[in-house]
C-alpha cells in the first residue's frame, strides 16, 4: 500500500510540473506600463528641458527592471519605437542618449530603428 502511494504522489507531483513547465512565464510585455513609465521624459526628448527629470529616469529604471530577458528588451524596444512614433518635436539623438543620462543600460537603443538587435 505504501509503495502504490509513493508512486501515485510521485505521478501527482510529474503532472504539476508538466503543467507549470507548458505555462507560458508570463502575459507579455506590458507596453501601456512602459509608455506611461515615460511620460515624464516627454519634455526631455523634446528639448523643453536640458537634463531629464527623477521622475523619467525612476521610468527608464522601470522599463529595464520590466523586461530582465531578450525577448522582453525586444518588446520593450519595440513599444518604446512605436511611442517616439508619436511624440511631435521628438529629438531622436536625446532619446538615444536618455538611458545614459539617467545612468541605466536598458539593453538597446531607445531608437526609431530595428530592435531586434
Amino acid at each position: 500500500m505504501k509503495k502504490v502511494f509513493v508512486a501515485f504522489l510521485t505521478l501527482q507531483v510529474v503532472l504539476v510540473l508538466t503543467i507549470i513547465a507548458a505555462e507560458p512565464a508570463g502575459k507579455g510585455y506590458n507596453c501601456e506600463k512602459a509608455k506611461s513609465s515615460v511620460t515624464p521624459c516627454i519634455k526631455y526628448l523634446t528639448s523643453k528641458v536640458d537634463t531629464p527629470s527623477a521622475a523619467c529616469c525612476n521610468g527608464v529604471k522601470e522599463v529595464k527592471s520590466s523586461a530582465p530577458t531578450k525577448d522582453e528588451k525586444i518588446a520593450a524596444c519595440q513599444c518604446l519605437k512605436e511611442v517616439t512614433t508619436h511624440i511631435p518635436n521628438l529629438k531622436e539623438d536625446r532619446a538615444t542618449a536618455l538611458p545614459k543620462q539617467c545612468g541605466v543600460d536598458v539593453g538597446f537603443l531607445i531608437t526609431k530603428k530595428n530592435c531586434s538587435r
